[in-house]
C-alpha cells in the first residue's frame, strides 16, 4: 500500500510519498560497499563482509556508515575516520571492524593510497523499502506541522524521531528531508545542507527519484556554493549533469553554477565556513568537518571554540598538524586530489581559506572529482 500526502506550502518538492511496510521474521542481510579511490585504485584482495550488529537493535534496523582510510605498505586499511553515519555507534564499529579485515595489494614503493572513502550500508533484503506504521504516523504529523506553519512543533516532533531511531534506510532518508526542511525553516543552513547530503548519500531509488532527487541534488549544490565548499559544489554539479530529466534544475541553478566556476577559476581566496559536527550524533563519534580543496594552499581563519588539529590525505601522500590561525599549508601538485579533515569539539566553527595566486600561492589545483568503483556483497 503507498500512502501520498500532499506537497508542503512554501517548501521544496520533495519526496512526499511513502510505502507502509511490515517485516517480515526471516529477513536476510545484505551489504552494499561503495568505494571510492579517489584517482588511485586501491586494489582490493580480500574483503570479508560486515557483521550485522543485530544483537543490541531494534528489529527491521538498517544503518549507514562512511569511512575515510589509508592503505599502507602491507596492503592494510588503517587509520579509519567515520565521516559520516545513520544507525548508530553499533554499525560505525562494524563498518571499522570490517575495514580492519580488508585487505589490498600495496601501493607503489615508499607511497602510501591516503585518499580512499567507502561506504558501507547495512540492508536487510526483502520488503524492506517502505516504512513501518510507527514511523509512518511521526512522519505524517511532522509533515502536516511544516504545512501549517508550526516550525516550533515540527522541531519537536522531528527532534523525537531522531531520539527514538530504529528505522530502516528508507525511513532514514525520509527522516533526513524532514530534518533538512526544519533546518531550512529555521534558517540554519549549515544543519540544512548536513541533512542533505545525508539523504543523498543513504537513499536508494526506491526512496528518493526522479524529479525528487533531481530537486534535492540542486537544492544541495546552491547550499555548497552559498557556503563556498567549492570542492563539494563541483563534484555535485556532476552528479546533477548525469541525472535524467536535470536540465530545467540547471536552468535555475544558472546563476549559483556561475559563482561556483568563475570563484574556482579566479584567483580571490576561497572563504569556506565550517562547522566541526559529531557525524554519529552519539556519544562514541568524533566530532570533525572534512573538506574537497580545489587550490593547492590553505590556511585557518576566525576561530570560534576547539578546533585542534587537521589532517589532509591525498593520493600518495598524507600531513597532519595543529590548527594555527593564519599559518599557511601547501599541498604539492605531486600529491595529488586530497581530502582535508579538521577536528574539533562538536558546533566549533572556523573558515577554511584557499588561496588564489593575489598571495603568491600555486594556480588553482584539480578539481578532486573522483572515481567509483561499486563492489556488490
Amino acid at each position: 500500500m503507498t500512502l501520498k500526502i500532499n506537497s508542503l506550502r512554501g517548501l521544496a518538492s520533495l519526496v512526499l510519498c511513502v510505502a507502509l511496510g511490515i517485516p517480515s521474521s526471516a529477513e536476510a542481510k545484505k551489504f552494499d560497499v561503495e568505494l571510492d579511490n579517489s584517482a588511485v585504485t586501491a586494489v582490493i584482495v580480500e574483503q570479508p563482509a560486515p557483521s550485522f550488529p543485530d544483537g543490541k537493535m531494534r528489529r527491521g534496523q538498517e544503518g549507514w556508515v562512511r569511512v575515510s582510510f589509508v592503505v599502507n605498505q602491507d596492503g592494510k586499511a588503517i587509520d579509519p575516520i567515520v565521516v559520516d553515519s545513520t544507525g548508530g555507534a553499533l554499525f560505525e564499529q562494524a563498518a571499522l571492524e570490517a575495514v580492519d579485515a580488508w585487505q589490498f595489494e600495496p601501493p607503489a614503493k615508499g607511497e602510501e593510497c591516503a585518499n580512499n572513502t567507502v561506504d558501507v550500508r547495512f540492508e536487510r533484503s526483502g520488503d524492506r523499502d517502505r516504512a513501518t506504521r510507527n514511523f509512518l504516523r511521526r512522519y505524517r504529523g511532522i509533515v502536516h506541522d511544516l504545512y501549517y506553519l508550526n516550525p516550533e512543533k515540527a522541531r519537536d516532533q522531528v527532534d523525537m524521531a531522531n531520539e527514538f531511531g530504529g528505522w530502516n534506510l528508507y525511513e532514514s532518508t525520509m527522516l533526513e528531508l524532514l530534518n533538512a526542511r526544519v533546518e531550512g525553516v529555521e534558517g540554519d543552513n549549515v544543519e540544512e545542507l548536513e541533512h542533505y547530503e545525508r539523504a543523498i548519500a543513504v537513499a536508494n531509488r526506491t526512496a528518493l527519484d526522479g524529479k525528487e532527487r533531481v530537486e534535492v541534488i540542486g537544492k544541495i549544490l546552491a547550499l555548497q556554493v552559498e557556503s563556498q565548499h567549492y570542492g563539494d559544489a563541483l563534484s555535485t554539479l556532476e552528479m546533477l549533469k548525469a541525472e535524467p530529466g536535470s536540465e530545467k534544475e540547471l536552468a535555475g541553478l544558472e546563476d549559483p553554477i556561475a559563482t561556483l566556476r568563475s570563484s574556482v577559476a579566479g584567483d580571490d581566496p576561497i572563504r569556506a565556513k565550517a562547522t566541526i559536527h559529531n557525524p554519529c550524533n552519539c556519544d562514541s563519534g568524533e566530532p570533525l568537518w572534512s573538506y574537497t580543496p580545489v587550490r593547492r594552499s590553505f590556511s585557518f581563519a576566525e576561530l570560534d571554540g576547539n578546533v585542534e588539529r587537521f589532517e589532509a590525505r591525498c593520493e600518495n601522500h598524507r600531513i597532519s598538524a595543529a590548527v594555527e590561525p593564519d599559518t599557511q599549508w601547501s599541498l604539492p601538485d605531486a600529491w595529488g586530489s586530497c581530502q582535508v579533515f579538521v577536528f574539533g569539539d562538536d558546533s566549533a566553527t572556523f573558515d577554511f581559506i584557499e588561496h588564489g595566486e593575489d598571495k603568491g600561492d600555486r594556480d588553482v589545483g584539480p578539481s578532486a572529482v573522483a572515481s567509483t568503483d561499486v563492489l556488490d556483497q
